[in-house]
Formats: C-alpha cells, sequence, structure tokens
C-alpha cells in the first residue's frame, strides 16, 4: 500500500495534468515572499503580504472548480444536460456513437444521447460554464484585494498615530506626491483594469483552454498577473509584481516541462533508462508483464500501426472501447489518459463521457516502444527498479528547482531589487507613501 501511495504521489508531482505541483510551487513562493517581507518591511508589509499569497493561492486553486460544480449543480441540471459530457465528443458522429454503445452504464447512455440530441445547447452552457466560473474568481480576487487594501491602510494609519501621539510633535514636514492607486474608488478599478474576455477570443480558446484544468488556470493567472501589475499601489510595487508574476508563470508552467524533458533525454541517453512513463504504471504488474510477455510486445506493436492510419479516429476510439483489456489500454488507465468509472457490477469501465486524447496515447505508446527496446539483454528486474528509480528522483529534482526558485531565489533578488532602487532601504514603498501622505493632511486638513 504504501509504494502504491508512494508512486500515486510522484505521478501526481510529475503529471502535466495535475494541480499538486502548482499547488507545492505555489506553496514555496507565497512562504519565501511572505518571510521575506516580513524582513524587510516589517509587520505591515508581512501581513499584507501573507494575506495577498494566502488568498490568491486559494482562489487561484479552487475558484474555478468550485464556481464550476455551482453551475453544474444549477444552470446545467435546470436544462438537464449533463456537465460530464466532454463537447470535443460530440464534434465527431462516429466517435460519439461507438461513445454511446459502449457506454458502462444506463446513466451515461442517458448523458450522451441528451448531449447528442442538443449539441449546441450543450456547447453553449459549456462556453457559458467557463466564461461565468472565470469571471467569478476573478470577481473573488478583486474583492480580496480590496480586503488586503484596505486592511493594510488601517494598519499603517494606526501606526503612524501611535508613533505621533508617542513622539507628541506636529511638525512633519510636507512632501508632494501623487496619490497612490490603492485609494481610488473599487468599482473604478474592476470598469478599468478587468480584464475582458471577449466573445471572439473565447470561441478561439474554448477548446484549447476550456475543458482542461490547468489551462484555465494560466488564463486566470494571466488575469491576476495582469491585474497586480495595473493596480499597483506605487511605480516599485508594479516593478516588483512584475519580477514576481514573470518568475511564477515560468517556473510555475514553463520551466517544470523543460527541466522534465532534459531529465528524461539525459537518463534515456546516458544510461539507457527511459523515464518518460508514469510512475503509477512503472509500480505496477503491467509494466513486468510487458516487458517478459512477447504477445504483450506484439499489442503494442500492432497497436502503433493502428495509430498510424489515415483512418485512425474512428477505429482508434471504437478499438479501445471494444479492447478495454489491451495493455495500452490498461496502461492509459493508470497513467490517467483514460478516465474510468465503476459499472453496475463494480468493475472499472472506460468512461465514455470523457474525451481521450490521440496524442497522448500516441505519446504513450512510443514511450512503451523505448521502454521495451532498452530492457533488451538486462535483468528484468535491476532494469525496471532503475527505471523507477530515476522515475522517482528526477520528478522530486524538477519540482525542487522550482521549488527553490519560485521560494529563495526569485524573492531574494526582488527584495535586492528593491533595495538598490530605494538607495539601499527596504522599506515598504506604499507604508512609506501613505505615511508621507497622512503627514501632509495633518499639516493641511483640507486636502483630501
Amino acid at each position: 500500500m504504501q509504494v502504491n501511495l508512494g508512486s500515486q504521489l510522484i505521478s501526481k508531482l510529475g503529471s502535466p495534468n495535475s494541480k499538486l505541483p502548482l499547488a507545492a510551487k505555489d506553496l514555496f513562493n507565497s512562504a519565501g515572499y511572505t518571510y521575506f517581507s516580513y524582513d524587510a518591511g516589517g509587520k505591515v508589509e508581512g501581513k499584507d503580504r501573507f494575506v495577498d499569497e494566502l488568498g490568491t493561492g486559494l482562489i487561484w486553486l479552487f475558484g474555478i472548480p468550485t464556481y464550476k460544480k455551482i453551475i453544474d449543480k444549477t444552470i446545467f441540471k435546470a436544462a438537464k444536460i449533463s456537465p460530464d459530457v466532454d463537447v470535443r465528443i460530440l464534434k465527431n458522429k462516429d466517435y460519439l456513437n461507438s461513445a454511446i454503445e459502449n457506454a458502462p452504464t444506463e446513466s451515461i447512455v442517458k448523458d450522451l444521447k441528451r448531449a447528442s440530441e442538443n449539441i449546441t445547447k450543450t456547447k453553449g452552457l459549456t462556453l457559458l460554464k467557463f466564461a461565468l466560473a472565470l469571471g467569478m474568481t476573478m470577481a473573488s480576487y478583486f474583492a480580496l484585494t480590496k480586503f488586503k487594501q484596505n486592511m493594510t491602510k488601517k494598519a499603517i494609519e494606526k501606526e503612524f498615530m501611535a508613533k505621533k501621539v508617542k513622539e507628541q510633535k506636529n511638525n512633519v514636514k510636507q512632501n508632494n506626491f501623487e496619490i497612490s492607486p490603492i485609494f481610488k474608488d473599487f468599482a473604478d478599478t474592476i470598469t478599468k483594469n478587468n480584464p475582458s474576455f471577449g466573445s471572439s477570443a473565447a470561441i478561439n480558446i474554448a477548446e484549447e483552454f476550456m475543458l482542461n484544468p490547468i489551462k484555465n488556470m494560466i488564463i486566470l493567472d494571466a488575469g491576476i498577473s495582469t491585474s497586480r501589475i495595473k493596480n499597483a499601489r506605487t511605480k516599485g510595487e508594479a516593478a516588483e509584481y512584475a519580477i514576481k508574476e514573470g518568475s511564477f508563470l515560468f517556473f510555475v508552467y514553463g520551466a517544470g516541462k523543460v527541466i522534465q524533458k532534459g531529465i528524461d533525454k539525459l537518463s534515456e541517453k546516458l544510461f539507457k533508462i527511459p523515464i518518460s512513463l508514469d510512475a503509477q504504471l512503472l509500480s505496477s504488474q503491467s509494466a513486468k508483464d510487458i516487458l517478459t510477455n512477447p504477445d504483450l510486445q506484439k499489442d503494442i506493436n500492432d497497436f502503433s500501426s493502428l495509430l498510424k492510419k489515415k483512418d485512425k479516429i474512428n477505429n482508434i476510439y471504437d478499438f479501445i472501447f471494444k479492447n478495454q483489456d489491451n495493455i495500452i489500454v490498461t496502461a492509459a488507465k493508470k497513467s490517467g489518459i483514460i478516465s474510468t468509472i465503476k459499472d453496475a457490477t463494480g468493475k472499472e469501465k472506460i468512461d465514455t463521457r470523457k474525451y481521450i486524447d490521440i496524442k497522448d496515447l500516441e505519446k504513450l505508446t512510443k514511450d512503451l516502444t523505448t521502454f521495451i527496446d532498452n530492457s533488451k539483454n538486462k535483468d528484468i528486474k535491476t532494469y525496471l527498479n532503475k527505471v523507477k528509480t530515476n522515475k522517482v528522483a528526477s520528478t522530486i529534482i524538477n519540482v525542487g528547482i522550482c521549488c527553490l526558485a519560485l521560494g529563495y531565489i526569485v524573492p531574494k533578488m526582488m527584495y535586492k531589487y528593491r533595495k538598490d532602487h530605494q538607495n539601499g532601504k527596504n522599506d515598504f514603498h506604499v507604508k512609506t507613501e501613505y505615511e508621507k501622505e497622512l503627514a501632509a493632511k495633518q499639516m493641511n486638513p483640507s486636502l483630501k
């Protein structure tokens, strides 16, 4: 059981379709910035950063999925359309018919038939769900920003007044400065700076981004990053956010894939140990069976030939649904490429409402072929153990590099940038600016 849990964890950490590596990177990123904020700007900046990072992280991870579930239970339920049907299935009549014919339960048959009879309605509701969930998540983020900014403003005022009472002075030098955008009306912030997603843009990105939870988060991140930079309270904060958001987007979405690809190639080229396969598959009995059973190896070659045929789309889906014990199909299930559900007898079957990406199957087949080829003339047990060990190590190294960069290196660089541009000081510039405004108001109460 422990091995299974371990392989599941590594599988999720190494999967491009899992939120776990994103959550891990975000946690280290938030912890790093919060620590440096307390160290540089004291309690006020530290609390400001903590609320910002924690709140934004929760909204980023759970906002869109939560609102989608609410929409599923309200709008979709009222329309009597199943939210579990992937609209990409509806584009191919043969795929759809095969999905209905091979559906594991009567309820899934009903869901698919209902969707097929209302294709335009189903597609429209799916697009509406994406747009509403994204919009409501962004609104939640704006509400958090307003709360955080008001909280920080009050904390600065409290500290400022306490300091003035203690000093018992009223000779604050008035400074001319531009009032920070933080104090503008929040409604104005929303109307001027809220990212716009026009209908044509939504249609263009629908299939690529609308149905993938990770790509949903990329769009949300782009909106949050844009808002943070535009709504920065000072020029210094805008520059810091540019550094922070740019590095976050790179290490969370881009660097991990590049690093993993490099490690995979290095392992295969130098050690003849291919590690592209999913950790759960490598830890299963199926991996050993593939290496020791010539019939299974032939199945892989036959499946590879089927993928190369011009009419592969219709044939391949029908083959998958009708041959669910095929080794490629089994491997795809263990790798998370194919979604499953238990039928009336409790047996695991393919959930035909969920879309199966042919490209993922092509990559899986290629990786399995490489896995087999590199095992020739080697002790199977030793070879398999090395593959699993390298897979675990590569995943931990990959995530570790990104977490180190986001949790320590980038935050340190950002606060060094602040110090270099504030004449050696690392003060919380939002606090400094607002204290100047408060001092000016004390000297001239007519100022608004």
